[in-house]
């Protein structure tokens, strides 16, 4: 689900830069300060896993692709301004080394997989799991990933309002390319951090939340 370089104009690309930009530093003061240096290795841990499944990408019609993403595990850990550092390092190094998303499209895709996506599985997390805790964690995952794929088509929807000569195809194709797709991998999302979550709680490792 990451947006490729060269598919948004700066119109986008550049206010969403100005958005990052300083949710980038309020998160790495709050997070990664000597506060948190007992909480590093588990954050570290869960960062590269996330980058490790984030490299399967399955392209779909319509300019990109759906994969598992991994950090909403950081949210419901650490809270969403975590997960969007850790996230945003992951599209770095592999817009940098990988070819995957692009620097310049890195605020647009930090914001939609980093940020929406783990905020809105938090909230679910929160609303939902007095009732069933092992549900309201799937929900989370399940939650994450559709909110971070329809961020990703809106704003695709948007630029082809704005220019259709930077990106050409219009919402009808992007929205049934990358929704239902997203269904179905948010299932995968969903038991990826129903598991992950239940291994850390089993292990008591330091800096995991009950």
């Amino acid at each position: 689900m990451h947006v490729p370089d060269g598919f948004l104009s700066p119109e986008i690309t550049v206010p969403a830069w100005a958005a990052a930009a300083p949710l980038w530093a309020w998160g790495a003061r709050r997070h990664f300060g000597p506060a948190s240096v007992e909480s590093l290795p588990v954050v570290g841990s869960l960062t590269a896993l996330a980058f490790v499944i984030q490299t399967i990408m399955i392209p779909v019609p319509g300019g990109t692709s759906t994969h598992l993403v991994g950090v909403t595990l950081l949210a419901l850990l650490h809270g969403p301004l975590a997960a969007f550092v850790c996230e945003s390092l992951v599209l770095v190094v592999q817009a940098l080394f990988f070819g995957a998303g692009g620097v310049t499209v890195l605020g647009v895709n930090a914001l939609a997989l980093g940020l929406l996506g783990p905020v809105a599985g938090w909230l679910v997390h929160r609303a939902t799991r007095r009732l069933s805790d092992r549900a309201a964690v799937f929900l989370a995952g399940w939650t994450a990933m559709q909110a971070s794929s329809l961020a990703v088509v809106l704003v695709l929807a948007l630029q082809h309002r704005l220019s259709a000569s930077y990106f050409p195809m219009p919402i009808a194709v992007t929205f049934g390319a990358m929704m239902i797709p997203s269904v179905a991998a948010g299932v995968l999302e969903g038991l990826y951090t129903l598991f992950a979550l239940s291994l850390l709680r089993k292990a008591n490792l330091r800096g995991v939340g009950a």
